[in-house]
């Protein structure tokens, strides 16, 4: 179904899908639940600037051409609204980045995420004239070593991060992402690896660091709705039961990337395709040559590379809370 007031009139376009229509014929046809969503929706075009004041703020946004109402029976809301009851609930969560637990966050480098096809591209990365160190890249199918560790929370320090706030802010009201979904392109990307349930994220009293995410590899992918060449896997939320330090010590800042409470922890690591993983010595993949570049200078330590960008995104299935992060699969090719 899609939607859009404007200008005074309601315009309405409703389809069922074509799941829908089967079940109407057969007389078993039962709206059982509905979502909206905002997907169409480019806030950026809101101008509080208009020279033409107020009335003008929104009108970009108005007259946005609505979205027509496809008949695919797998076609999904991306960006869903959602209603809390609660009166005095002013933050919700966030999903970000962790680039500050020791031995274990990946960093990035500028925007991008190094990924590593294979050992020898790691071992030309971590030399002192390229990234020089381990935790600015991943290593393709590792399940030790550096992760990209991501966490849910309240992100602002108005809000003290201890147990109390984490039950009634985050538990109470249903905030607390137990999975999380895994969109990659499955083009270049053939596996995920996520946490076990043997991960903790925490710290002690006194802000010591008792983080070990332990990630292994998670077979169980499908195509993901609404995303041309994207697959979809489910991984395990952590508890992340990081608590503001009342008694001197560490700063739980930094163990944690989120300011307030904290209430999930997220890790995940990645298998390229095969044929993406060949030594300098191997058959180039075609792939890189159609969708990225080849035999480039990266960094200053006398090699060429190749590489392919592209874009993962991480989704907490309760919260809805999204990160995405460009990617830079990386081989060493000379």
């Amino acid at each position: 179904m899609a939607f859009l007031d404007n200008s005074g009139d309601i315009i309405l376009d409703a389809v069922l899908t074509d799941l829908g229509r089967k079940k109407m014929a057969q007389g078993n046809f039962k709206i059982t639940k509905y979502a909206f969503g905002d997907d169409e929706i480019n806030y950026a075009l809101y101008n509080k600037n208009h020279v033409s004041g107020s009335p003008y703020y929104d009108l970009e946004i108005l007259q946005t051409p609505i979205f027509e109402a496809f008949a695919y029976e797998n076609i999904g809301i991306n960006y869903g609204l959602t209603s809390y009851t609660k009166t005095d609930l002013l933050y919700l969560p966030e999903l970000v980045l962790n680039q500050v637990t020791t031995d274990q966050a990946v960093n990035v480098t500028g925007a991008i995420m190094y990924l590593a096809v294979n050992s020898e591209t790691a071992n030309a990365m971590r030399s002192s004239t390229a990234l020089g160190d381990a935790k600015y890249f991943l290593e393709s199918n590792s399940t030790t070593g550096y992760k990209m560790i991501l966490e849910t929370g309240f992100n602002t320090d108005e809000i003290v991060g201890d147990i109390t706030n984490r039950q009634s802010l985050g538990a109470s009201n249903n905030l607390i992402d137990s999975n999380f979904n895994v969109y990659v392109d499955r083009r270049f990307i053939g596996g995920t690896m996520t946490p076990t349930a043997q991960s903790r994220f925490t710290n002690t009293v006194d802000g010591s660091d008792r983080v070990n995410m332990k990630i292994r590899r998670n077979t169980a992918t499908s195509k993901a709705s609404g995303l041309e060449n994207y697959s979809v896997s489910v991984g395990r939320g952590i508890a992340d039961t990081v608590y503001a330090v009342t008694a001197g010590g560490s700063a739980a800042t930094d163990v944690s990337a989120i300011k307030g409470p904290r209430l999930s922890a997220f890790a995940v690591n990645f298998t390229v395709q095969v044929g993406l993983n060949t030594t300098k010595d191997g058959t180039r993949d075609t792939k890189f040559t159609k969708y990225g570049s080849i035999g480039q200078t990266v960094f200053p330590d006398g090699y060429t590379y190749d590489y392919i960008d592209t874009e993962v995104i991480i989704e907490g299935t309760t919260t809805g809370a999204r990160f995405t992060q460009g990617i830079r699969l990386i081989r060493r090719a000379s």
